[in-house]
């Protein structure tokens, strides 16, 4: 299906807004889910998840005035088929939910706010928009509608999703990373691996575009067990604005595997062409290179049982040890 004209023009503007780096302290400002009452499919999320932020003061992300609204869902399309290649309107309304996703539940556009379009990709929505934060788009109930109209029902637009909003004092504190900013090609990120090295302090990689062997990735951080996060370190794939900590994780590769032994000592596995161990001693905000390790031989698990005694699984089998604390490291025998 294609959208119109005006559609398409207010998807290119989101779509400029959404490149920009999102700041690493947004706050969480509204959080919901848009339902199926009544899911014929049995796969997939029985919702879609609804979160919308506000920068905090100094923060450059979202802009002064603004909220980044974030839905991600999958399981759309009609029985029996839910792989749904596609465009949604995301609106709000002051009517009730349907009761059921079988039957043809429809809003006629005058029932209805559009606050943009989003994308579906094999029966999966996960896009962020954003729009001014003013209270007509701080409403309690949203839905997800098709563009077309129902054939043989004029003005009709099927509800794929709907659900109610909670804004401000009514919602959880913030506990993803991943929703915090988008990749540089706007799309929203995607938990990569982590590490919880007590109940304060934890760390979650997240993972944006790829391109021919490297893949974007994020390193964030946080001291209040996932009350609020920290960007720490990430690629220079896409050439991403300046800020702290970019250019700092190689751009090769997927990240595999995480271990920090303490809140200074950490270790990264990749899987990628090139070098894929490496080693900080600034908690993660820097990174280098093991020396010894074989090239473009993914890392499948890091494994430490105390300070000194280490092992690193590769992917050929191989496992090599350390005796003093990750200085020097070599492959036991078999």
């Amino acid at each position: 299906m294609n959208p119109p004209r005006r559609t398409l023009a207010l998807v290119a503007f989101l779509t400029l807004v959404g490149v920009a780096a999102l700041a690493a302290s947004c706050r969480l400002a509204g959080q919901g889910h848009l339902n199926i009452a009544n899911d014929l499919s049995g796969i997939g999320r029985d919702n879609t998840e609804f979160r919308a932020y506000v920068a905090d003061a100094g923060e450059p992300w979202p802009p002064p005035g603004m909220l980044n609204i974030y839905v991600r869902g999958d399981d759309f399309g009609r029985p029996p088929s839910y792989g749904m290649n596609g465009y949604l309107y995301l609106v709000s309304t002051g009517l009730p939910c349907p009761q059921s996703e079988g039957a043809p539940e429809a809003f006629t556009l005058p029932q209805v706010t559009i606050h943009g379009v989003v994308t579906v990709t094999n029966g999966s929505v996960n896009q962020f928009i954003t729009v001014p934060d003013t209270a007509a788009n701080r409403a309690d109930r949203w839905a997800l509608i098709d563009i077309p109209e129902i054939a043989g029902y004029p003005g009709q637009h099927l509800i794929f999703r709907c659900g109610t909003v909670a804004w401000d004092a009514n919602v959880h504190a913030l506990s993803d990373p991943c929703t915090l900013r988008t990749g540089v090609d706007g799309q929203a990120l995607t938990p990569g691996v982590g590490d919880k090295l007590n109940a304060s302090r934890s760390w979650q990689f997240c993972d944006g575009g790829a391109a021919a062997g490297s893949r974007e990735k994020l390193l964030f951080t946080t001291t209040d067990g996932g009350e609020t996060w920290s960007l720490i370190s990430r690629t220079t794939l896409g050439n991403p604005p300046a800020e702290a900590g970019v250019g700092t994780l190689p751009n090769a590769g997927s990240d595999s595997a995480l271990l920090f032994q303490d809140a200074n000592k950490g270790w990264l596995g990749l899987s990628g062409p090139g070098q894929n161990f490496f080693k900080s001693t600034d908690g993660g905000h820097n990174w280098i290179a093991v020396a010894g390790f074989p090239s473009a031989v993914p890392v499948v698990s890091i494994a430490f049982s105390d300070a000194d005694h280490g092992v690193v699984t590769l992917s050929d089998g191989t496992l090599w040890d350390t005796s003093d604390g990750g200085s020097s490291w070599a492959m036991m025998s078999s």
